[in-house]
């Protein structure tokens, strides 16, 4: 039985990540999902949020922050296509405070429904990206 199993993590403009895991967990659309080696296989959408791996047995970790996208979980491999994909350490707690206050302000101001959803959209990216940021 294996322990690790590997992982892709890919935006349309780069890999985030290609290595193994022993853990995953994933922001997926009713909640994270957690996934281990010998998962069942799966497809399901990803939400803007962290997603953590564990890549070795003494817990090493890294923490992203993605956008919307997919996963697909299949034979001990694991595919993340997502829009946007930061790796915490990279990311820029400054900008992405500010952005967070842009895109509120926006949220507040705006009537469309289809601008309000584009802007809730920001606020969710922004706050993934701070929540990354923190915990990595």
């Amino acid at each position: 039985m294996a322990k690790s199993f590997k992982v892709m993590i890919v935006t349309p403009d780069k890999t985030a990540f290609e290595g193994d895991a022993f853990s995953a967990i994933i922001p997926g659309m009713a909640g994270y999902l957690g996934v281990w080696a010998n998962h069942a296989p799966l497809v399901g959408g990803v939400v803007p949020g962290v997603v953590h791996l564990k890549t070795d047995e003494v817990g090493s970790e890294k923490y992203f922050s993605v956008g919307t996208g997919f996963v697909e979980i299949s034979d001990n491999v694991v595919n993340v296509m997502t829009d946007t994909c930061e790796l915490a350490s990279e990311i820029d707690i400054v900008r992405a405070k500010e952005a967070l206050d842009r895109a509120r302000g926006r949220l507040k101001s705006i009537e469309i429904d289809l601008d309000r959803e584009r802007a809730r959209d920001a606020v969710n990216r922004a706050e993934a990206r701070i929540k990354a940021s923190e915990e990595g």
